[in-house]
């Protein structure tokens, strides 16, 4: 990492996914005394180096981020919007239970490679706007559940109830796109026509991250490919037994 770099990258590092520890391998004392740590000595490519852990992902942390942890302003049967505390999402067959932080920050991390304006087609519980909002995005979110438009009108900038089959926004109108659709086959038909749409509402060199169940991603493979888009990571995650798979295209 160019040293001009450090300060920057240092400060960025609580925004990672899935990284729990992070070390700095420098061969410069300094390096390590300025930063205040206690260096391992080790070798490294043949020579002896320091590493410094420079960041670690505290579990309190995660927890205090975690959606059981967070208050979502929902609308209940009987009409009342209500602040819900540990608001997961549904139960229905077109529902998904919300993201955990770690995935949340994968996606969007995908995605924020030059800033600009995030659309997430399938807010649900607005795991991946809060990230993308941490991240100092201008966020969307978008679902077609109105009993969620409150309590993602909170989490974003802008909100809209909506069908991912048919993005109500301006061709090229965002920088990026990042979204967890439901896993339930019945949602497939929907998330393939929901990737037409994402690459019309994307800007062109934008990008687009979706984490489908595997057993989506072949078609939902085949979908991007037919809406010209260029794939830069497909990668299988064993989420606690279910498997998902994230996929990231270049438009």
């Amino acid at each position: 990492l160019p040293a001009a770099h450090l300060e920057r990258a240092l400060g960025r590092l609580c925004g990672l996914g899935y990284s729990e520890a992070i070390d700095l391998v420098t061969a410069t004392p300094l390096e390590y005394t300025r930063l205040n740590a206690k260096p391992l000595v080790t070798r490294w490519k043949g020579r002896e180096v320091a590493l410094v852990r420079v960041y670690e992902e505290s579990d309190a942390s995660l927890r205090a981020m975690a959606p059981d942890q967070r208050t979502f302003h929902l609308e209940c049967a009987d009409g009342v919007v209500r602040p819900v505390v540990g608001y997961r999402g549904g139960k229905g067959p077109l529902e998904h239970r919300a993201l955990p932080v770690v995935d949340a920050r994968l996606l969007v991390n995908l995605v924020a490679l030059q800033g600009g304006r995030l659309l997430d087609p399938f807010a649900g519980a607005g795991g991946v706007i809060v990230a993308a909002h941490a991240s100092g995005l201008v966020t969307v979110s978008m679902d077609c559940d109105r009993a969620l438009r409150f309590g993602l009108a909170k989490l974003s900038m802008s909100h809209v109830v909506g069908d991912a089959s048919a993005i109500p926004f301006a061709s090229g109108a965002f920088a990026a796109i990042a979204t967890e659709p439901p896993y339930h086959a019945s949602a497939l038909a929907t998330i393939v026509a929901s990737i037409a749409e994402a690459a019309r509402a994307v800007r062109r060199g934008g990008r687009i991250a979706f984490l489908v169940a595997s057993e989506q991603a072949a078609v939902v493979r085949d979908a991007a490919d037919r809406a010209g888009l260029t794939l830069e990571l497909d990668v299988s995650i064993d989420r606690k037994g279910t498997a998902v798979t994230c996929l990231c295209w270049r438009r």
